[in-house]
């Protein structure tokens, strides 16, 4: 398919933000504008007109369909395999990265992933164990989930404010040792473990800033305190960052 045609087909302002020059834009845009045919165009320029290699690209949404899809119009673009791209979910590309650096993340290699039914179990085997049944374990568990979107860890947690919040610590604590010593790693977890190996790992940081030199986000309004610093800490400072959202989100 040629790809010049595809994008004289967009209108004026998709056209300007497919084919803007420069390291970093934030394509801004309401819902039903467009925002996504904006990306995968993006990519199939990045290709075809600039001439990035497949491998040098990262594109990142946030749910398993909408990356499915953006492969999938990739593809009908330009001539390129969707397995040369990393094309997927902040959480399914952490977890694509923790496979293959377990051993610098501090994970056995053969870890497994929670759902949050066996998170609740969990949970609920703990509280069990600890002699409170006083919450429940969705409750619970939507605390610990909420203190990783934040990049927190257990021992980070600020035991004031309100009369549950040293329970709610003390379960954090006790779920973060009994993950550890099982091997298990839950969704949250994901990408708070691949954030921090960043962090501690910066030879290895560096390895993926010199290799993704062109990262993508949809719905940019939708990202949370962890996967922001994510991103920052993936992005060099030689890095193309392009990202479309909807600021009325």
């Amino acid at each position: 398919m040629n790809l010049e045609r595809q994008i004289e087909r967009l209108n004026p302002p998709q056209r300007e933000a497919v084919t803007v020059p420069g390291q970093t834009a934030l394509v801004v845009a309401g819902a039903g504008s467009g925002k996504t045919r904006v990306l995968t165009h993006r990519i199939a320029w990045l290709i075809d007109v600039e001439r990035a290699a497949p491998a040098e690209i990262l594109a990142v949404t946030f749910t398993n369909k909408a990356a499915a899809e953006m492969r999938e119009r990739i593809g009908e673009l330009v001539a390129v395999s969707p397995r040369a791209l990393w094309v997927g979910t902040f959480h399914g590309i952490a977890h694509r990265l923790l496979r293959a650096h377990w051993r610098e993340a501090g994970l056995p290699e053969t870890f497994q992933i929670l759902d949050s039914d066996d998170q609740q179990r969990l949970i609920k085997r703990l509280m069990r164990e600890l002699g409170d049944d006083s919450l429940k374990p969705a409750a619970v568990a939507s605390f610990i989930n909420a203190r990783k979107d934040e990049g927190q860890r257990a021992r980070h947690v600020d035991t004031q404010g309100f009369a549950d919040r040293a329970l709610l610590a003390e379960l954090y604590r006790r779920y973060e040792a009994a993950c550890e010593r099982g091997g298990m790693v839950d969704f949250g977890e994901l990408l708070l473990r691949s954030n921090e190996l960043w962090v501690q790992q910066p030879a290895l940081r560096d390895h993926y800033r010199r290799r993704f030199r062109h990262i993508l986000v949809d719905e940019f309004q939708d990202t949370n305190t962890l996967q922001y610093a994510w991103l920052r800490n993936l992005a060099g400072p030689d890095s193309s960052l392009f990202a479309v959202g909807d600021d009325d989100q």
